[in-house]
């Protein structure tokens, strides 16, 4: 008796074998599945496409990120140690480090436990200008990166510059929830995407030492999550590369 593949695809998929891993915003482990191979490959097929792929990537990621571990909502900070632990439990917990070196990511896992207070929303001014800072779940950062990755696409391979240009101002755009001018406030989840970017190119410069502040939590978690030893681990598409291992 023959089998449709819709029906050998279910099946398949019941056989996946679940497991846990520790989530900082929750501060508790869920449950969460292995990558698929066709996760995988969109995640590794990313590497080729230069300036575009890293926002691709970084997309590709979320997606399996929210779709392999049982939780309403991940933050930006989460996402270091989910892939991590993902990574671990796919391919196993040996990669080739930024120097050529073969490390465990275990260390890394143990260290992602120790979660700093981050500030989810921070106000900032300026005069009359008061913006709203917020980490963006990350739900929320996919909808701002595929606009990007839109505008990107219609750029000419030679503009390579505004494409970095772009790349900067959509990191500020998930970053910004409101911006108030005197008493008039505008709320950027009611605003298209290409409006949020009109109104963060007339900001102040100096604004921006603020909002690259509340940033820095961030960063500062992940830079210590990814140094083991006297190794950095890089988040790219060769994580989910087995043969990066070797």
């Amino acid at each position: 008796m023959s089998t449709s593949t819709s029906d050998f695809i279910a099946k398949l998929t019941e056989l996946k074998k679940d497991f846990k891993i520790f989530i900082p915003s929750s501060k508790k482990e869920v449950t969460a599945n292995q990558i698929t191979l066709k996760q995988q490959k969109d995640i590794i097929s990313t590497a080729v496409n230069g300036v575009l792929g890293a926002l691709q990537f970084t997309e590709a990621i979320n997606n399996v990120i929210n779709d392999n571990i049982d939780a309403d909502n991940f933050y930006t900070f989460d996402r270091v140690p989910a892939l991590l632990a993902l990574r671990v439990q796919s391919l196993g917990d040996k990669i080739k480090a930024d120097d050529g070196t073969t490390v465990s990511l275990k260390p890394s896992l143990k260290k992602a436990k120790d979660v700093p207070a981050f500030k989810l929303t921070k106000k900032i001014s300026l005069d009359s200008i008061k913006v709203d800072l917020r980490v963006p779940t990350l739900k929320e950062e996919n909808v701002i990166l595929r606009k990007c990755i839109q505008e990107i696409d219609k750029l000419k391979s030679e503009d390579l510059s505004e494409a970095m240009g772009l790349i900067y101002i959509f990191e500020l755009i998930k970053t910004i929830k409101a911006v108030t001018l005197d008493e008039e406030t505008v709320d950027f989840n009611d605003l298209k995407v290409i409006d949020r970017v009109k109104i963060i190119e007339h900001l102040p410069l100096d604004l921006y030492n603020d909002i690259t502040e509340f940033l820095s939590q961030i960063s500062s978690y992940e830079k210590e999550v990814l140094t083991i030893g006297e190794s950095k681990i890089t988040i790219d598409a060769s994580l989910f590369d087995a043969t990066t291992a070797t």
